[in-house]
């Protein structure tokens, strides 16, 4: 008996070939169908690098207009996704380095409404409200302390642990080896864990400071 995940997974391959061969061959309803298809997890990661909903809506848009214009410069080699999440994050760094202003990561704007499937995971289902909230507050604190690292650890974790992508594809989207971001995600998870116990040492300091008074 055929394996049903893997022939879905032929299936939608299949038909984002066909997609893209129409787009190739300049139809319109083929752009729109990949843009409807792929909209959404490109604003989430456009969110978690700009962390300004309008500019990320911008930089979709951006991006599938890069994407339109140079539809033949894909060749096959990887995912048609993996293609486009470097596109977005070309389009997005540009976006940074014309604004030369980081600011603090906000979810605020994803938490209306549309949750990523990432942040939804997290979350879990059916669990006590309150439990929710807790775990919530966690997260959010979590993503406001990857904001605080250099973008050479920040778009590494963004991209494996927010958006999903193997190592292989990291390195791809950002144009470096894939050993270089088995050294950044390391990097990175070693000052994250450097500044939660820094917070944690800080949180018992004022503790132990109001049972002194």
């Amino acid at each position: 008996m055929p394996d049903v995940g893997s022939t879905g997974t032929i299936e939608r391959a299949n038909e984002i070939e066909g997609l893209i061969q129409r787009c190739r061959q300049g139809d319109l309803c083929a752009f729109t169908a990949l843009f409807e298809r792929f909209q959404d997890r490109l604003y989430d990661l456009a969110c978690a690098i700009l962390h300004d909903g309008a500019e990320a809506e911008d930089a979709v848009q951006d991006t599938f207009l890069r994407v339109f214009q140079h539809i033949d410069r894909f060749q096959g080699d990887s995912s048609f996704e993996t293609w486009l999440v470097a596109v977005a994050v070309n389009v997005c760094r540009d976006r940074l380095r014309r604004r030369k202003v980081r600011r603090t990561l906000s979810l605020d704007r994803l938490s209306q409404g549309r949750v990523p499937r990432w942040l939804a995971r997290a979350f879990g289902g059916g669990e006590d409200p309150a439990v929710a909230v807790q775990r919530r507050e966690r997260r959010s604190g979590l993503w406001a302390l990857v904001d605080q690292l250099d973008d050479g650890q920040r778009l590494p974790l963004i991209l494996r642990y927010g958006y999903g992508l193997s190592c292989d594809e990291v390195a791809e989207a950002l144009g470096l080896r894939t050993g270089t971001v088995y050294v950044y995600l390391s990097r990175g998870r070693q000052q994250l864990r450097a500044m939660i116990e820094a917070q944690e040492r800080q949180v018992e300091k004022g503790d132990t400071g109001r049972e002194l008074c």
